[in-house]
């Protein structure tokens, strides 16, 4: 049998379209000094260890983050910055707050608040109004949850307000002590489209080829056509975070 002429081309994991993860790394990447330290977790928020984002340094296990970010504030002078899951957060990330909190270790916890466990299924955890059999349940809120085992420093921010989301984290990395930044947006899977106002277009006339949609943000929605940069109209939800990006305001909503 013949091998084919035209082979796939590689397609690594990458972040949804519209995933409120993606703008919480790329705004935390425009703040967060050179050197920073990201120790992460298991979930989705893992693909941020892909270009062009790479901000996943350390990974042992789930609930693993708080821990390794302890450790290396205390080795090191260098800023550091941890990423855990909503649903990791109520697992298995609370015995590591509550060392960090104890000890004072100086590192900023992101805890990327999606309302649900989106890598395996979309299971609910206690930050839901619901129950795992759809019943009326007591939500818990994680800045509630974190300021009951003594961090003083809390933020709540939404990923795709990008300039309040940088300002939340530069306070927090200015804080001397263990701080924690909510960044809460619904997974962009149960969000449905008709939430939104419909996709974006780039007006090729205005856009520079800057590239920093592909090579920085790294939506998977953008893509090149020749010499042109697009958005595929299939993928894009509607999120807008790109209109932030995009220095040349290049990037339009597509009419309808």
């Amino acid at each position: 049998m013949k091998e084919p002429s035209v082979h796939a081309p590689p397609r690594p994991p990458v972040m949804c379209p519209g995933c409120p993860h993606g703008a919480t790394y790329y705004a935390i990447k425009q703040v967060a000094p050179e050197g920073t330290i990201y120790p992460t977790d298991i979930g989705c928020y893992t693909l941020g260890k892909a270009p062009p984002l790479e901000m996943a340094d350390f990974l042992l296990c789930m609930g693993s983050n708080v821990g390794t970010a302890c450790g290396f504030s205390y080795a090191t002078d260098q800023k550091v910055i941890s990423f855990m899951g909503d649903s990791t957060f109520f697992h298995a990330g609370l015995p590591g707050i509550v060392n960090a909190v104890h000890h004072n270790h100086d590192c900023v916890i992101a805890v990327l608040d999606n309302r649900t466990t989106a890598m395996t299924g979309h299971q609910p955890h206690p930050g839901p109004e619901y129950d795992g059999m759809g019943n009326e349940a007591i939500m818990l809120k994680v800045e509630d949850v974190v300021k009951g085992l003594g961090v003083q420093h809390i933020e709540v921010v939404n990923p795709n307000n990008l300039k309040k989301t940088m300002e939340a984290f530069k306070r927090a990395l200015n804080y001397k002590g263990t701080s924690v930044v909510v960044s809460k947006a619904p997974c962009a899977l149960i969000l449905p489209k008709s939430v939104t106002e419909g996709s974006f277009e780039i007006d090729q006339e205005k856009c520079t080829k800057c590239n920093v949609c592909i090579e920085k943000f790294g939506c998977p929605a953008f893509y090149r056509d020749g010499d042109q940069i697009k958005i595929d109209e299939t993928l894009c939800n509607g999120c807008g975070v790109c209109t932030q990006v995009c220095e040349a305001n290049a990037i339009r909503r597509r009419k309808k």
